[in-house]
C-alpha cells in the first residue's frame, strides 16, 4: 500500500466514479482499477458494495476511507515541513537580552527583523 493507492480511493469517493476518478488522477481507469483490486487484496476485506449500483462504499471502505483521509492529512503536512525548512531563511532565532537593555533595545531588533524578513515571527520570553 502507498500514498498513491490511498489518494485513488479518496479521488473514487469524491468522484463516484471509476472514469471520473482515473481522469481525475491522471491514469487510465483500468490502472485505476487495478490499484484499487490490490488495496482490497492488501486490506483483505471488499470496499465497494458491489451489488449495488455504481460506486457505493461498503462500511469497511468507510472506514477505510476515514483512516486514508487522514494518511493523507499527515503527509501534506510532512511536505509542507519540507517546504518550510527549504526556505533558507526559515528556522529558529534566538536572541539573548538582559533585562535593563532588553525594553530598548528588543523594539529596534524586531522591527529591522521584521523588514528584513516579513514571515511572522514568533516572540519567545524565558
Amino acid at each position: 500500500m502507498n500514498l498513491r493507492d490511498l489518494e485513488y480511493l479518496e479521488a473514487l469517493h469524491r468522484h463516484g466514479h471509476f472514469g471520473r476518478a482515473a481522469e481525475a488522477c491522471f491514469v487510465s481507469q483500468p490502472t485505476l482499477s487495478a490499484q484499487f483490486k490490490k488495496l482490497e487484496q492488501e486490506v483483505g476485506v471488499s470496499l465497494l458494495d458491489r451489488s449495488a449500483k455504481g460506486v457505493v462504499f461498503s462500511e469497511a471502505g468507510l472506514a477505510v476511507l476515514e483512516k486514508a483521509k487522514s494518511v493523507l492529512q499527515e503527509a501534506e503536512a510532512i511536505r509542507e515541513i519540507g517546504r518550510h525548512f527549504k526556505d533558507p531563511k526559515a528556522g529558529v532565532l534566538k536572541v539573548g537580552l538582559i533585562p535593563t537593555i532588553g525594553p530598548y533595545l528588543l523594539p529596534k531588533i524586531l522591527s529591522a527583523l521584521r523588514e528584513k524578513f516579513p514571515r511572522p515571527l514568533q516572540a519567545l520570553h524565558r
